[in-house]
């Protein structure tokens, strides 16, 4: 008999404080990162050609590309979903787009080496926050999808979901606003990088997804990328003292 040939897939992540591409290849997950700045995009496609060049892989060795599909930094989304469709079109390789949050959830209950519900809350910038909540492994099932909150509704969101952990730099940012019990377990710090976006992509990519790289796209969340100079002022109203 065969034996059974496992999935090869590229991800990519530019969304986070420091940019990252990953390889899953015969099972095992290899990942580089490094902040980017201005220059993601260079940078990611250099760092695409150095991970494959150090483990000796060709991108018609890939078996699917995968990108951080967000919500996030309206420029990095579209920076990675980009570059993956740029990969897939020229090897004629789906794309799986990842939402970042679920990727966030995934990281914590890999932390934890159980599963968990976990709220993932990030800074959306403008004064709010993105978050969702998932339960179980891998971040499945979406107990509540992506949306953004102001900074006074997160409290009454942990009330109303009660989770067990709450991982993201919305702790951080909007830290005088939780109003969190002892028993809630806080990861501020983490991140979710190109690694789990690939591990996240093989499980999807088995269960049969992955589409055409024209249909691939962020999740925005949100539809405007700026406030006007009022909508800024009376923001800055509202969160006086």
């Amino acid at each position: 008999m065969t034996p059974l040939r496992l999935p090869s897939v590229l991800a990519i992540e530019t969304s986070a404080e420091r940019c990252s591409v990953a390889l899953v290849r015969a099972g095992s997950v290899v990942e580089q990162r490094e902040a980017a700045g201005h220059r993601i995009a260079e940078r990611a496609l250099s760092m695409i050609d150095s991970l494959l060049a150090e483990h000796h892989a060709a991108l018609q060795q890939i078996d699917a590309f995968a990108f951080a599909s967000g919500p996030g930094a309206f420029t990095a989304l579209r920076v990675a979903c980009a570059l993956a469709q740029g990969l897939a079109f020229g090897s004629d390789r789906p794309v799986i787009a990842v939402g970042s949050l679920r990727a966030l959830a995934a990281a914590a209950g890999q932390r934890l080496q159980r599963p968990a519900r976990v709220m993932a809350a990030i800074d959306a910038r403008m004064g709010q926050a993105y978050w969702a909540v998932y339960e179980g492994a891998q971040g499945a099932p979406v107990l509540a999808p992506p949306a953004l909150a102001a900074p006074q509704q997160l409290a009454d969101l942990v009330a109303q979901w009660q989770p067990e952990v709450i991982a993201g730099d919305a702790l951080r940012v909007f830290e005088g606003v939780w109003r969190l019990g002892p028993e809630t377990i806080r990861m501020p710090q983490l991140e979710a990088g190109a690694a789990i976006i690939a591990q996240l992509a093989c499980a999807d990519l088995a269960d049969g997804g992955g589409g055409n790289a024209r249909d691939a796209a962020p999740e925005y969340v949100r539809d405007r990328v700026a406030l006007t100079v009022a909508q800024r002022a009376a923001q800055a109203g509202s969160t006086t003292p």
